[in-house]
């Protein structure tokens, strides 16, 4: 064999043994199939309410799914968060990349209780009164934040009043008496008529007795003229045109049935419609005006002369056209609140309603919750225990916020529950939407009596330091 063609063969051989033995790598690694999952937590130690930052430092991931451990889950690469109850918390992170492989990654925080004076302004409430809010809004004469709130002496004789009350840029407040409370209440509104009258409306109950207080004064706040009803109850009213739809219930023949009244710009009712369904009594809560009609929420309930004096409660659902004529109505019978209004003072407090941009029908009264479409039928249904009947609902489009016993909490369209902010709160008729972030003032327990707190959130309920 010629010496060349042998040298040609051996290197061929050496060549293939190299091959054979030597482990299989790519001439140019691609450094982004390695995926790990990592991430780092701007503290450990936290308290409630305050922000916790996650920054990712994953490797070769294309999505995240981070596990809060809350029954939160988020999918930014570096989320921002909000523990909104105290405890210890695995944060876990899965990572996916596009060969659909995963790797999971977690590590543990704990969330302290909240110093809640760093985020809270505290109203002054003498020792041995209660302080409970009935109402809050924007005054549209001046822009200032007003509440009515119910001062209780409890321990002396000055007895128990209404005060008008606004707050400053610095949340300073002053106060204004109204009226004294004679009856039981726990709710209020104010209608500031176009002649800069102002028309204050308060719930007026006993265990029998379903009834309202009005008092109306100029914009002197000197007293015009006061109306006291033991047949009709105003539970709020709408704005149509130049005049007002008051709603609520008043009695006939015996039956309270829902009441809707018409009242001219001066405040002189000049007509009332009247609706019953079936045999029952019913009232109206709350009402919007919405495409081609108005749509209310309320109840329909037995009133008895004898204990209990309030049975077969179940809440109602009612859609009128443009000239208040009824179309349809719907009755949800399986209540859980069938059992647990007894008297006309629990009929006392705040019902909300909402439609969502999806056209979802939001409605919530006495710590239930009802989510229904546009044509009334239920979607789904929560109860919380223990709240009391003086609670708020905002809307903010695509979603909603409620107020519970020490707790604000966010749901989408569908009443899936997608946030909870713990606080000291207990009663809390109305959230504002201020340029963006909610404002609140609330009434909380404390020793025995009912103190005032003033609070913000962002719209993800994130709690905003009003003390900076």
């Amino acid at each position: 064999m010629p010496k060349i063609y042998f040298l040609i063969i051996l290197a061929a051989f050496l060549t293939s043994c190299s091959k054979d033995t030597s482990p299989s790598e790519p001439d140019n690694p691609d450094p982004s199939s390695k995926l790990e999952a990592c991430f780092e937590v701007s503290k450990e130690i936290l308290l409630v309410g305050e922000n916790l930052q996650i920054n990712n430092c994953s490797v070769g991931a294309s999505t995240y799914s981070y596990n809060l451990g809350n029954g939160e889950t988020r999918t930014e690469e570096n989320p921002t968060v909000v523990y909104g109850k105290s405890g210890d918390y695995t944060i876990a992170l899965t990572v996916t990349n596009k060969a659909n492989e995963t790797k999971t990654f977690s590590r543990q925080v704990l969330v302290n209780d909240a110093i809640v004076e760093d985020f809270f302004i505290f109203p002054e409430v003498a020792e041995g009164f209660n302080g409970i809010p009935l109402e809050t809004g924007i005054n549209p004469v001046n822009g200032s934040i007003y509440s009515i709130e119910l001062l209780e002496d409890l321990i002396g004789t000055g007895g128990s009043k209404f005060y008008y009350v606004e707050l400053n840029e610095s949340y300073e407040s002053s106060a204004i008496y109204l009226a004294d409370k004679p009856y039981n209440s726990n709710s209020a509104f104010v209608n500031f008529y176009p002649s800069g009258n102002m028309n204050f409306v308060f719930s007026r109950t006993l265990d029998g007795l379903y009834g309202t207080q009005e008092v109306t004064y100029n914009n002197a706040f000197n007293f015009l003229n006061g109306i006291n009803s033991s047949s009709k109850h105003s539970y709020g009213y709408l704005t149509e045109g130049t005049n007002f739809l008051y709603f609520g219930t008043e009695e006939e023949n015996g039956i309270y049935k829902t009441a809707v009244e018409t009242r001219n710009s001066s405040g002189d009712a000049f007509t009332v419609v009247l609706n019953s369904f079936g045999d029952a009594d019913s009232m109206i809560g709350d009402m919007i005006k919405v495409d081609g009609g108005y749509i209310a929420f309320g109840a329909v309930f037995s009133k008895n002369l004898t204990n209990p004096k309030i049975t077969n409660y179940k809440p109602l659902l009612i859609f009128f056209d443009s000239g208040l004529n009824v179309s349809t109505h719907v009755i949800f019978e399986d209540s859980v609140l069938d059992s647990k209004i007894t008297s006309s003072n629990d009929l006392n407090g705040s019902y909300h309603l909402e439609q969502l941009n999806n056209g979802n029908i939001a409605m919530y009264a006495h710590g239930e919750l009802i989510i229904a479409n546009a044509n009334g039928t239920r979607i789904s249904s929560s109860y919380f225990e223990g709240t009391k009947n003086n609670q708020a609902m905002l809307s903010l489009g695509d979603s909603f916020v409620i107020s519970t016993d020490t707790n604000l909490r966010k749901f989408d369209a569908n009443g899936s529950q997608i946030k909870e902010l713990n606080y000291p709160g207990n009663y809390l008729p109305e959230i504002l939407n201020l340029n963006g972030n909610l404002f609140f003032i609330a009434g909380y327990d404390m020793g025995g009596e009912v103190k005032l707190l003033y609070g913000s959130t962002d719209t993800d309920l994130n709690p905003i330091n009003l003390n900076d």
